[in-house]
């Protein structure tokens, strides 16, 4: 593996688990290229926007029941207490925005965003005031290290993950949420239960024969 200062790695064995966004970027290369099965999968998948705004209150204007709040309308998918029932903790709330509505949030400046997200919460509780101390916004869709939240497959790509978690390119496995079928597809779940499998499948490749060594720069 060849890193962007030019650095060299070399290993027996690799796993994969970059996100697809990272995968279908450009930035990363393989050498020899992947095979066509694996490029047809990930052409199959896309990665949804994901943002959520971390909003740190002066006192909590919510209810104490309160632990997420679903929202069929609006700027925001849901938003959630942070630190729910919690013994001693600070006021914060999560935002959380998907699709349509992560796109539209991502398109605004930092207090744009805020300034929105707000004015969504003061419809939701109409007799508080809120008083943020301080907020934080989280864009998975713009982070280079994600391009994306969860993944999702295009119409006719059914089999795509199964095709990506497939252990055919030698010494590079694959794992990952996007190579989950089983709990959960796109999921931590999905992604922790993918490296069980991919280190099973690494243990038995190392203890068998003699292979070539994984490249990917």
């Amino acid at each position: 593996m060849r890193d962007a200062d030019g650095r060299e790695r070399s290993a027996r064995a690799a796993v994969v688990t970059l996100p697809v966004g990272v995968l279908k970027s450009g930035n990363v290369r393989f050498e020899p290229e992947l095979p066509e099965s694996k490029r047809a999968a990930l052409e199959g998948m896309v990665m949804g926007p994901v943002l959520k705004l971390l909003l740190r209150f002066e006192q909590p204007f919510w209810p104490e029941r309160l632990s997420t709040l679903g929202c069929g309308v609006g700027p925001v998918t849901l938003y959630w207490n942070v630190f729910y029932r919690a013994a001693s903790h600070p006021p914060v709330l999560t935002a959380y925005c998907t699709g349509p509505r992560a796109a539209a949030l991502s398109r605004l400046s930092g207090d744009e965003a805020v300034t929105v997200v707000l004015q969504d919460l003061r419809t939701h509780f109409p007799k508080a005031a809120p008083r943020l101390a301080a907020a934080r916004r989280v864009d998975w869709g713009t982070d280079p290290m994600a391009y994306g939240g969860y993944t999702f497959l295009r119409p006719g790509a059914t089999g795509a993950r199964a095709r990506l978690a497939a252990a055919d390119t030698g010494a590079l496995f694959w794992a990952g949420s996007e190579t989950a079928t089983r709990t959960i597809a796109a999921t931590v779940e999905g992604a922790f239960a993918s490296g069980l499998r991919a280190a099973d499948e690494v243990q038995a490749f190392l203890g068998g024969a003699g292979r070539p060594h994984a490249a990917a720069g």
